[in-house]
């Protein structure tokens, strides 16, 4: 038993270096940085002045974002592994005071999903089981099989909407009060 946690402990610590990493890059892919587009955002379009420029360039330069994209990467990896996540510009606080609250909200929502999945599946997966080869097998397989070929964000538009005009329910905008009654 304890070499077989030891062994997926093995895996797991490089496949979360490996995750990091690429998800690192993919971030910092796209032109500008964080501090540009916050910059940018506050300007409303309008060109950056010279003193704008040197604020721009002071941030860069504090955020360690005027280093090489390797060097950002470990640097952040070292604050991340004592728990400093760094600040999101968005909200104005530290990204570790964020996280609980969106963490269990992912967690809950991972949750019903799991259980609704196995309250469907389980049931199903008998019902073709005892009944193979009938109308009711192939029909729930015919779904199945379309389920796998629908791509995930699709399906959650697709019932974002049902709920919405059917059932009246707004699942979407869960931060936005603002945005709960505006048409879609």
């Amino acid at each position: 038993m304890l070499r077989f946690v030891i062994r997926r402990i093995l895996v797991l610590i490089p496949t979360l270096f490996v995750i990091s990493a690429v998800s690192f890059v993919i971030i910092q892919l796209p032109p500008g940085d964080a501090v540009t587009r916050y910059l940018e955002r506050l300007t409303e379009d309008s060109r950056l002045t010279d003193a704008q420029m040197e604020q721009l360039e002071a941030l860069r330069k504090s955020y360690g974002l005027d280093r090489p994209m390797i060097v950002q990467y470990f640097v952040w990896l070292g604050k991340a592994l004592r728990g400093n996540f760094g600040y999101s510009f968005e909200w104005r606080t530290p990204v570790s005071k964020i996280l609980p609250e969106r963490l269990m909200l992912t967690l809950i929502v991972t949750f019903a999903a799991i259980l609704f999945s196995w309250a469907v599946a389980f049931p199903i997966g008998f019902y073709s089981a005892i009944k193979q080869h009938t109308v009711g097998d192939y029909a729930f397989t015919l779904i199945g099989f379309l389920g796998l070929a629908i791509p995930g964000f699709m399906l959650a538009l697709l019932t974002l909407y049902v709920l919405w005009e059917w059932f009246g329910f707004s699942y979407g905008g869960l931060f936005s009060y603002e945005y709960v009654y505006v048409p879609w």
